[in-house]
């Protein structure tokens, strides 16, 4: 039998931090209360000691008296705007419906009993009928080992078809690959990853891997693992198939300014003249960069390199030729 002592300031955090907050605090006898609940006997007197070594080692517990102590928990891993901001980011993923729920409730939970009642009562669900992909987590957990390791995977990959079955490429023959780092991009969860088959940097989406194997070949030796920007690389795509990354000089207009400053970074230095502005960049041209332009009905216009001026035109005199 575990020795009540021992475990006594586990116990008396765990009550705080689930029933307190800055409007919600116990007074002693509450708390002698729930601990009974849980077979700890204590008492008045020694209540505020044990509340005191809590503090003496950084797990802060506020007081303040009225006819009796209060006692209340305010520091939480996570305030409720960025449980918010998180619980976004998952219910946008591929997870399935009920992975979604379970990790938003983990996230609510830190919150505290009266925190949690909140979130949930203040979050708002779309497209839950939307079908997720239950191996996402385990891809993610499989490719961060493999890192970790220095470490090959290799996986099937598949798309989907017009019955949503899955339709495996190569015929169901494994992809053998370098993992560098994964990444979010669009509500979509991608690995970035080196392949004995190309030069560059290759994607793959999560949700869309099965059967993912970390195995015992050491990834290829490439100087990116260890000095790869993720922040830079984001700069460089306008999705995650990009192409040849090009130093690309772009001229726009002025209400383009905070566009410019999203794709691109803060720190980009950009050009100002009479009528117009100007930035170069580097990045991936690709497909998506030259629909990015198009759609910005010439607001944004691209300079410089000439080949990738004359390729966005045939790009342009294509899609012309379809309508």
């Amino acid at each position: 039998m575990v020795d009540s002592n021992k475990i006594k300031l586990l116990i008396l955090w765990d009550i705080l931090s689930r029933n307190t907050d800055e409007n919600h605090a116990m007074n002693t006898d509450e708390i002698i209360v729930e601990l009974a609940k849980r077979d700890i006997p204590a008492t008045r007197k020694v209540i505020p000691s044990d509340i005191a070594t809590l503090n003496a080692y950084g797990y802060e517990v506020l007081t303040y008296k009225k006819k009796f102590h209060y006692y209340y928990v305010v520091n939480r891993p996570f305030d409720m705007a960025e449980i918010v901001m998180l619980a976004d980011v998952i219910k946008a993923s591929k997870l399935t419906g009920t992975q979604k729920k379970t990790f938003v409730e983990k996230l609510c939970n830190t919150l505290g009993g009266y925190g949690t009642a909140n979130a949930c009562k203040n979050m708002i669900s779309f497209d839950t009928d939307k079908r997720g992909n239950s191996s996402i987590i385990y891809n993610a957990d499989a490719i961060e080992r493999a890192i970790n390791a220095n470490r090959q995977i290799s996986f099937l990959y598949f798309d989907y078809d017009k019955h949503h079955e899955k339709v495996y490429r190569k015929d169901g023959e494994r992809y053998t690959v370098s993992p560098v780092i994964m990444v979010w991009n669009r509500d979509n969860y991608y690995m970035l990853c080196f392949s004995e088959r190309h030069d560059n940097i290759i994607t793959y989406r999560l949700d869309k891997m099965d059967s993912v194997q970390v195995e015992k070949t050491e990834r290829i030796p490439r100087k990116e693992y260890a000095d790869f920007n993720s922040e830079e690389y984001r700069k460089q795509v306008f999705s995650m198939f990009g192409g040849e990354t090009k130093n690309v000089t772009l001229s726009f207009q002025k209400d383009m300014l905070s566009e410019i400053f999203d794709k691109f970074g803060s720190d980009i230095k950009v050009k100002e003249y009479t009528d117009e502005y100007s930035v170069t960049a580097k990045i991936q041209v690709s497909k998506t960069f030259y629909l990015w332009v198009t759609g910005t009905q010439g607001k944004v216009r691209i300079v410089l390199p000439k080949d990738v001026t004359t390729e966005f035109n045939e790009f342009i005199a294509k899609i012309k030729e379809s309508y």
